[in-house]
């Protein structure tokens, strides 16, 4: 007895360490949390709430007398409890993700294993695989085989479609679905278990494949959706590019336009002082015509160079397009050694930051104040952005964002957020501040600077 016991104990412990190395495998791609570095100590706390998985394999938690009781339902529930929160703190402890994407993820991850369960559960009632309180045999050892197996085709199959490492925003509707299905499956579950152990002749098989077929069917709505999401995902920075080689093309036609035009007025200058001697007589003659000729100069004021092109080009368009506003912009900005970030992070990060800027400026009763301060400083191996600008009335922060005046309040700091999401993909920082008082808003994005 002893030695089946000892066995059984091994085989338990060699199920979880590959349950464990799939976990790793599957958030492989997350980013690592800055904080940890090559700190050892960090790392080993950081894996410890995994050890808590060992309970589930090690410490099977048996039926009660009465298989359809609510006792069965709490022990299920306890232990996709007891895989679910292990993974969620293995997540924030060792992956750049919020509290919402880690149980998000540990969600999928866990779903995963219930679908595996339920795959071994159903081999259990048919007699292919031995029973957990059985553990001894060759049966016993292909069920877990088999469960590591499935664990493995799933998370591949997942990681592939919906990557996980992109998913980087849940919103409260994810996380009640979520919730939700994961409930389901728990109750499925319940029900392999107590058909498992109970005869009901022909019924037996019904219950038994409407419970597994309804299990996966569960688990594949959440990879459709989680895909469907990826997809748009996708088509929304395919749309980031399109709108960057927009603001490229207009920027160099602008400029190629205002070679062009300075080129002819060099030409003309000449005339045009001579003209201006002839009429030296005449004081408003001379104001009119010079009324007449400095407006073809403006526009060439809009020229940015920051040293990165697309920045150049999204400034220039945002200059002329608040022209009308009375919105006055004064950049000072040294971008050349951010060679290293994406294009489409960079209209993330300059577009959101205008735009938000743009709006409260808009707001503003008096002309002076409508101003938006740009400006980049090199600190300790980081270029540090600075957007300032006035605003009318108060600003209250929620979490971090301020929180909007607009209708649509569900929406509130998606402009803030894609700014931190789009700097932490290469371990920056954002920080936002509002002066109530001296209605100054203030916002600082810190980002590594390139070699």
């Amino acid at each position: 007895m002893m030695p089946d016991i000892i066995t059984g104990s091994v085989i338990d412990i060699l199920s979880c360490i590959a349950e464990i190395a799939i976990l790793l495998w599957f958030f492989s791609r997350k980013n690592e949390r800055r904080d940890i570095g090559d700190d050892p100590v960090r790392k080993v706390i950081g894996f410890l709430p995994l050890l808590v998985l060992l309970g589930i394999y090690m410490t099977p938690l048996n039926a009660a007398v009465s298989v359809f009781s609510l006792e069965n339902l709490a022990i299920q529930l306890l232990r996709m409890i007891l895989h679910l929160l292990p993974v969620m703190c293995w997540l924030l402890l060792n992956k750049e993700c919020s509290v919402p994407v880690a149980f998000y993820l540990s969600a999928i991850f866990t779903a995963i294993y219930l679908t595996a369960q339920n795959l071994r559960m159903v081999m259990m009632t048919y007699g292919t695989v031995t029973p957990p309180h059985q553990a001894k045999g060759a049966g016993y050892v292909f069920g877990l085989v088999i469960v590591a197996a499935t664990e493995l085709i799933l998370a591949a199959v997942t990681r592939k479609l919906i990557k996980p490492e992109k998913i980087d925003i849940i919103d409260s509707q994810r996380t009640i679905m979520m919730s939700t299905v994961l409930l389901i499956m728990v109750y499925f579950k319940w029900i392999l278990t107590a058909v498992r152990e109970l005869n009901l002749g022909g019924n037996r098989v019904t219950m038994i494949s409407f419970s597994l077929v309804t299990s996966i069917g569960l688990y594949l709505v959440i990879l459709l959706f989680d895909y469907s999401r990826l997809l748009l995902k996708e088509k929304e920075e395919a749309e980031h590019e399109r709108m960057v080689l927009q603001y490229e093309v207009r920027s160099a036609q602008r400029e190629m336009q205002a070679s062009d035009d300075i080129r002819r007025l060099y030409h003309d200058v000449k005339n045009h002082l001579l003209a201006i001697q002839s009429m030296s007589g005449s004081e408003g003659e001379i104001n009119d015509y010079l009324s007449e000729l400095l407006p073809k100069f403006e526009g060439y004021e809009t020229q940015v160079k920051t040293g990165n092109q697309t920045v150049d080009a999204i400034l220039s368009e945002k200059i002329q397009l608040t022209h009308a506003d009375g919105i006055r912009f004064n950049i000072c900005l040294d971008l050349a050694s951010l060679g290293h970030i994406r294009t489409v992070d960079l209209v993330t990060i300059f577009g959101n930051a205008v735009d938000n800027a743009v709006e409260a400026l808009r707001k503003l009763d008096d002309k002076e104040e409508k101003y938006l301060y740009i400006k980049s400083a090199a600190f300790a191996g980081n270029i540090v952005i600075r957007f300032e600008n006035r605003f009318a009335g108060r600003v209250e922060m929620k979490n971090g964002v301020p929180v909007t005046s607009k209708k649509d309040s569900d929406m509130h700091g998606i402009g803030i957020r894609s700014i931190e999401n789009a700097a932490s993909r290469y371990g920056g920082t954002v920080s936002v501040k509002a002066d109530n008082e001296n209605r100054q808003f203030t916002l600082i994005v810190m980002l590594p600077a390139g070699m």
